[in-house]
């Protein structure tokens, strides 16, 4: 799947409305919001990889992309998600396979 000129991870999103939010509140658990992203080589910048267009990635792998389609993942059209104990194996997973 990777062809080596990509880079497949997960990063946090920062926006102001989510560090409003989680002012004081230190162990906001479900509120930091994650995104899978696609760095190229020679391009440091990440690129948010969609709900959609990680579904086309996951095509040959049914299981992950069941998965995705079960909203076990809880992500949105986007492509964010919350990172949860349940969830994390099935984020890792997805990257490991991206990434192979």
């Amino acid at each position: 799947m990777n062809d080596k000129q990509m880079n497949y991870g997960i990063a946090e999103k920062h926006s102001f409305k989510d560090t409003l939010r989680n002012i004081g509140n230190i162990a906001a658990v479900g509120t930091h919001r994650y995104y899978f992203y696609v760095e190229h080589d020679g391009n440091a910048s990440q690129n948010k990889i969609s709900k959609n267009d990680l579904l086309r990635l996951l095509v040959v792998n049914k299981q992950l992309q069941n998965q995705i389609l079960a909203n076990e993942l809880n992500i949105d059209k986007g492509g964010e998600f919350t990172m949860g104990i349940v969830n994390t194996c099935i984020a890792q997973n997805i990257i490991s396979y991206l990434n192979r």
